[in-house]
């Protein structure tokens, strides 16, 4: 090697980790806003190629989202092929009952925040809920705001009622919640006015301090719009969209 030559060192393990976390979270973006849609397959050096990266991060981001729920198998044999997870009525309210049975628990906790501390946990999520409400009424509808304004929204009460037990069981729900959070609101809207009411219910239930009432909020919230959602998907599969 010529003296002037700097040798190139081989890539770090770090290096390599950040490219497998972008490729999973570029993965699981298509996934959970429809852009890889519901039961499509998907074949591991077509999908390197589409992330820009080689089939080991690829690999590795597959790995994930089917550890997560959001690919299942599809066929058999020693390599068995993956597709994107199927979305229906069944699974949605199986899902939307469990987050809210977690978040439920979890918001009965405001019954031990002193009465300055209630006022301060609702004055972040009226805040929340002004911004949700603004993002549903821009046309159209950007469907990635309304996804993250809603989940802020139950962030900040999660953030201050929730033990670590509960957010690393809620943690492991997201994957999937998301996904039907995200498509909530192109099946649902643009009328979100149930949802509005159900949030003014959970922030009077946190100001009144009332564990029982808070715990009841969550719940109604997140069944009642799962049972939204489920009806509508119900609803396109008999019509054939």
């Amino acid at each position: 090697m010529p003296p002037s030559a700097t040798p190139t060192a081989p890539p770090s393990d770090d290096a390599g980790s950040a490219v497998a976390r972008r490729a999973y979270s570029r993965l699981r973006h298509l996934v959970v806003r429809g852009s890889l849609a519901p039961s499509s397959r998907i074949a591991e050096d077509d999908l390197a190629s589409r992330l820009g990266v080689s089939r080991t991060p690829a690999r590795e981001a597959m790995r994930r989202l089917l550890a997560e729920g959001l690919l299942v198998r599809d066929g058999g044999g020693e390599r068995p092929r993956l597709a994107v997870a199927p979305v229906g009525p069944a699974d949605v309210v199986e899902i939307y009952d469990a987050a809210g049975a977690l978040e439920g628990v979890a918001a009965r906790s405001v019954s031990s925040f002193a009465a300055p501390e209630r006022r301060a946990l609702v004055a972040r999520l009226r805040e929340r809920e002004a911004a949700f409400r603004r993002a549903t009424t821009k046309r159209p509808l950007d469907y990635d705001e309304l996804f993250e304004r809603h989940n802020a929204f139950h962030d900040a009460l999660m953030d201050a009622c929730a033990g670590p037990a509960t957010r690393a069981l809620l943690d492991a729900l997201r994957p999937r919640l998301d996904r039907y959070e995200w498509l909530y609101a192109p099946v649902i809207g643009p009328d979100f006015s149930d949802t509005f009411a159900e949030h003014a219910a959970v922030m009077a239930a946190v100001r009144s301090g009332n564990a029982a009432a808070s715990e009841r909020a969550l719940r109604k919230n997140w069944m009642r719009g799962g049972r939204r959602l489920a009806a509508a998907l119900s609803a396109r599969v008999a019509i054939g969209r």
